[in-house]
């Protein structure tokens, strides 16, 4: 704005050429008015999924109560008791005594992935929902900016879990159902290579995931007063060729159909394996009396393999309704119904990654051992001394 001394001490024009200027300006200023409301109507005409224009993008749209309630306040609280879960079987798990056992490498590794599920799942589902009620939208803000990476890393590392859950299933049932052979096919360094293999596998089946959102504008929101990032599907997500062979087969079927067939199939084996052997040690118990090293040896055996069973099933729980939603996806379902039921699948996700340590507390001695020397910081000589006994007797 110029100031108006400027202009009585510069402007020198006759007052019938201001008074003609004048009309022309406001003529002008009028058309100009005219023309960028025409446009501005257009552009409302032309929004779509694409747009990526700020005038598409005035009003924040909010969420429905029931995610805000599930997503945001429920999860909230599980994800962090998850996170710290999962840190701390991380740490279990890749301690002396439990390393030297193969079978808990997966453990590890699902532990790490099932972390990386929550830190993502926080971002991109529970925070915004969380800022919302709080009417916190900075929250809003860094949630939507970071959603492009979160969710391929949500993807990823939900895949990764699938078959860390699968490879210690497979690895179970040789060693259970094939126990002669186990050595042979089981060698360090050849499960070693199975779980790089499965890691590279999820990495590169959920690449174009990193594609599929992307953020097209930062816009001003009236009904918040708050400038918000506008998230939109890429070209690649709407797709139809993509939607019909990533999702519609490629998806499903590596995510639905072969870990749930070998998660069944390889589980029921165990499951009747292990009921063989019960009966045989209770015949054998009735015949001699078996040696303690045994029977301890068996006891074990057998709990192992009851708890890798439960972890499965806890899978097959929380994860059989996402197979129920995309199902419903692919046939094009929508409405209030498919949303409760997506929102609640979310939910059930979250719970399986955060509750695996219940089952690993309820069914390891070594599990809970090694918890009760980090979790009260029994460092002490008396603690040490524990973790040298049980190493002892594990040799």
């Amino acid at each position: 704005m110029v100031p108006s001394d400027m202009i009585s001490t510069n402007y020198t024009a006759p007052l019938e050429m201001l008074s003609n200027s004048t009309s022309t300006s406001i003529s002008e200023l009028a058309n100009d008015l005219i023309t960028t409301t025409q446009l501005l109507t257009a552009e409302e005409d032309s929004c779509n999924e694409l747009n990526t224009s700020c005038v598409c993008h005035t009003e924040y749209a909010s969420y429905e109560g029931l995610e805000t309630l599930m997503l945001g306040l429920i999860a909230v609280p599980i994800i962090m008791f998850g996170i710290m879960a999962n840190v701390t079987s991380m740490r279990i798990f890749t301690h002396r005594i439990m390393s030297s056992s193969s079978i808990n490498w997966y453990l590890a590794v699902l532990s790490a992935s099932d972390t990386l599920i929550l830190v993502s799942a926080f971002f991109v589902l529970s925070l915004p929902r969380f800022g919302e009620y709080l009417k916190w939208w900075r929250a809003n803000y860094i949630s939507y900016s970071v959603t492009p990476y979160m969710y391929g890393l949500m993807m990823t590392a939900q895949t990764c879990s699938v078959f860390m859950t699968v490879g210690v299933s497979v690895h179970r049932y040789i060693g259970v159902c094939h126990p002669y052979k186990s050595v042979e096919w089981l060698p360090k360094k050849r499960v070693t290579s199975f779980i790089i293999g499965l890691l590279t596998f999820s990495v590169l089946f959920n690449t174009t995931r990193f594609f599929e959102v992307h953020i097209s504008n930062v816009c001003y929101r009236e009904n918040i007063d708050y400038y918000m990032p506008s998230l939109q599907p890429t070209a690649l997500r709407l797709d139809d060729f993509y939607i019909q062979i990533f999702f519609g087969w490629a998806y499903t079927i590596v995510m639905y159909v072969i870990p749930f067939t070998l998660l069944i199939a390889l589980n029921s084996m165990v499951l009747a394996a292990v009921r063989r052997s019960r009966r045989m040690h209770m015949v054998s118990q009735c015949g001699a009396e078996s040696e303690e090293f045994s029977k301890k040896a068996e006891r074990k055996e057998r709990q192992t393999s009851i708890m890798l069973i439960a972890i499965v099933l806890l899978f097959i729980f929380c994860n059989t309704l996402a197979f129920v939603c995309n199902i419903i996806e692919n046939m094009g379902g929508d409405g209030p119904l498919y949303r409760t039921l997506v929102t609640t699948n979310n939910l059930l996700v979250i719970i399986n990654a955060s509750c695996n340590i219940c089952v690993y507390m309820l069914f390891s001695d070594k599990y809970r051992m090694l918890l009760r020397y980090y979790l009260y910081c029994d460092w002490s000589r008396q603690g040490e001394l524990l973790i040298d006994r049980t190493e002892k007797s594990q040799t």
